[in-house]
This record gives structure tokens, sequence and C-alpha cells, in this order.
């Protein structure tokens, strides 16, 4: 659900996207599902630090059956008219990966992380009253943000009050690396913008997380950079 989210972004016409996907193989969609993300990861390269725990499927060794779940998932969420939200302005106003997060945790899961989804309108509320003036570059913070349900809310009073969510700062943080790595793809689909800092972990064993949150993707993107320059000098050398 999360790539058919990052492919109806790509495209001008969603109904061409669910038509690739519909007609691919199993095997097929993989494949598709990795230029999507290949595509989605070269414009935003600090993605893969947060989003990795949604992508496994991608490159692990998938046999045959699991092959067959993953298309059926896919052509189900299709059905069911995903892209009617993610892929039009509608995306603004849902979550749709929370509430599938909670429908997959078991009760006793939720319990143990101390879970519980937001419903969107309580969000909005909570986040009208909290939020007073606004100015470019503002930061936003949750330090229990599980797939950025009160992002998406300060996100809708920050465009009400005639602002772009892309020039402030989202700072997120959960102990639920599956509900960051959504928080990270709903970042997309809300235009949080580029400057999203997101912590997979306890806030209280790391008080200062959002600092650890901002080196360590610091460090990621200066890592990326580093891989980028030798693949271009390994590619003049050969043209040598």
């Amino acid at each position: 659900m999360a790539t058919i989210a990052a492919a109806g972004l790509l495209v001008d016409r969603a109904d061409g996207v669910a038509v690739g996907i519909r007609l691919a193989t199993p095997a097929g969609f993989v494949d598709i599902a990795r230029r999507i993300w290949a595509v989605t990861v070269a414009r935003r390269p600090d993605l893969p630090l947060s989003v990795y725990p949604l992508l496994g499927w991608l490159f692990a060794d998938v046999d045959e059956p699991l092959l067959q779940r993953i298309k059926r998932t896919a052509d189900a969420a299709l059905r069911a008219g995903q892209l009617d939200l993610t892929a039009t302005e509608r995306r603004f106003d849902c979550d749709l990966l929370g509430p599938v997060l909670g429908a997959l945790r078991s009760r006793t899961a939720a319990k143990v992380n101390a879970q519980m989804y937001t419903p969107g309108d309580i969000a909005c509320a909570l986040t009208a009253v909290a939020i007073g003036d606004l100015e470019p570059g503002q930061a936003f913070s949750d330090v229990t943000v599980g797939t950025g349900g009160l992002f998406r809310a300060a996100a809708q009073v920050v465009r009400s009050r005639g602002f772009d969510p892309a020039d402030m700062q989202w700072f997120g943080a959960d102990v639920d690396e599956l509900a960051i790595a959504a928080t990270a793809v709903n970042s997309l689909l809300w235009g949080l913008g580029p400057q999203v800092f997101l912590f997979a972990g306890d806030v209280l064993v790391h008080p200062q997380w959002a600092d650890e949150a901002c080196r360590r993707r610091a460090q990621f993107l200066g890592e990326v950079g580093s891989l980028e320059d030798q693949i271009k000098l390994l590619g003049f050398l050969k043209n040598l």
C-alpha cells in the first residue's frame, strides 16, 4: 500500500498506475515497486533511513507463495480505491496507513507499546487549539508520533493559515519502527517537505532524540553523497 501511494505521486494519471499494476505478474509487480522506490528515493535521499522496515520485501529472496500474496494485496488495495485517496488531494485529509497498521497489530502488541490510533477529527481539534502564531521554519514535535496523525492535522492548520508545510520542520519519535516508516511515507503524501526528522526508539531512554535524529540523518545523507561521488568517479574512469 505504501508502494502504491508512492507511485500515485509520480504520475499525472493514476489510472495508468492502476492498469500497469493490475496487468503485472507477481514478480513483475516487485520489479515495478523497485523502480517506484528508486525514483522516490532519488527525490528524497533521506527517506530510506526511516522507511526501510516497510520495504524489506523488495530486497529479500521472496518465494512464489509470498509473491502471490504481495500481488493480491496490491490488487485488493486498488479495487478498494486506494488511488482515489492517495493519488488525489484527498490524501491531505486522511491517514490511510494509520488504521491499516492498527488493524495489523494484535491487541497485546498495541497494549505493550501503548499504541492508540488518534482519529483524524480529534487530531485536528487538538492541533488547532495547540498551535499559536505561525512563521516559516517553525518546528513541530511529537514524541509519540505513531503514523503521523498529529502531523497531518498540523499541516492542515498550516495550509489554512496560508503557509506551506514544506517550509516547516517536523520532529517525530516512536518506539514502533513500522509506525515511523509509515510516517515517512505519509510525509510524502501530506507534502511535509524535506525537513522531516524521525527517530525510532524510546524517548525516555534517549531524551536528546531530536538531536540524534538530526545527526543520524546528516550522517546518512553524507554517506549517500559519498557513494554517489564514488559511482560517478567509476563511471568517469570507465569512459577513459
